[in-house]
């Protein structure tokens, strides 16, 4: 076995930079995404380009250029079952969510000072080495309460008043969000200093002026990174857009309701409900 599972069992050995697999970990963690060591997932499985276990990668991919291969797995719920195949949705569940989480990191991984490329639209993530960690990466200083990616504690992203407590949020659509993370293998930010998909109340409209707001029936979901991702704005933007894109499309494809709201006077976010019927 290689270092963080390079090299998965009954594979073919193929050698790669321990330092350069060292440096992905650790720009995986500041992004808050898990890794599936040894090929237990969920999580990025780190494999030597040329193994056995790296099949699916672009035919002729340089294992020179490219020494490391990246996929993303799925809970073991859902990958069992896309491998059992069958007319069932799992197959196309599993590829869709794969494919944005492999997608989300070949556009990250290059603001972390990795080289990456998909070289196909159905294949893995390639990985080489660049010219250092990015600026300020790991050491970027933060005040006290400052979450990563320069956002305060339960924030998520969106216009919603930010919540540290997910028993705060309406039990419905936290339930359905929770659900489909899970079998996409995406963390929950379970409290307000967790990185993983991070939820927010929603402001609801009130239905007359002296009217109390409903309770919010949707919830806000963004991802949160890990406090110690770099807040510089290279950085920090470049995560932020590939895995809120990411997220998106990984948890609708595993049956959340979603919708992007675009208010005048702020950055779009998206909504979550319950499961599609």
């Amino acid at each position: 076995m290689g270092v963080h599972g390079v090299a998965t069992a009954g594979a073919r050995q193929a050698e790669v930079d321990p330092l350069l697999a060292d440096r992905v970990v650790e720009a995986l963690l500041m992004v808050g995404l898990p890794v599936a060591h040894g090929g237990h997932g969920p999580g990025v499985h780190l494999l030597a380009t040329g193994s056995d276990g790296a099949a699916g990668a672009a035919v002729g991919s340089d294992p020179e250029r490219w020494p490391l291969t990246l996929r993303w797995l799925c809970s073991a719920r859902l990958e069992d079952a896309a491998a059992a195949g069958g007319d069932g949705p799992w197959p196309r569940t599993r590829q869709v969510v794969a494919d944005s989480l492999e997608t989300a990191l070949a556009e990250l991984l290059p603001s972390l000072g990795l080289r990456a490329t998909r070289a196909t639209a159905a294949g893995p993530t390639l990985v080489g080495p660049g010219e250092g960690p990015a600026d300020g990466a790991g050491q970027e200083d933060r005040a006290d309460g400052e979450d990563g990616e320069g956002g305060k504690p339960g924030a998520a992203g969106g216009s919603g008043e930010a919540v540290g407590a997910l028993e705060a949020l309406p039990a419905e659509a936290v339930a359905a969000v929770r659900r489909s993370a899970a079998l996409a293998g995406l963390p929950l930010a379970r409290h307000a200093r967790a990185a993983g998909v991070a939820l927010a109340a929603c402001a609801p409209l009130p239905t007359a002026p002296d009217a109390a707001p409903a309770p919010a029936p949707v919830v806000d979901v963004a991802w949160r990174s890990s406090s110690q991702l770099p807040g510089t704005p290279p950085v920090a933007t470049a995560v932020r857009e590939a895995m809120h894109h990411a997220v998106g499309t990984a948890l609708a494809a595993c049956g959340l309701r979603t919708s992007w709201h675009r208010p005048p006077d702020g950055a779009p976010h998206l909504h979550a409900a319950g499961p599609r019927a």
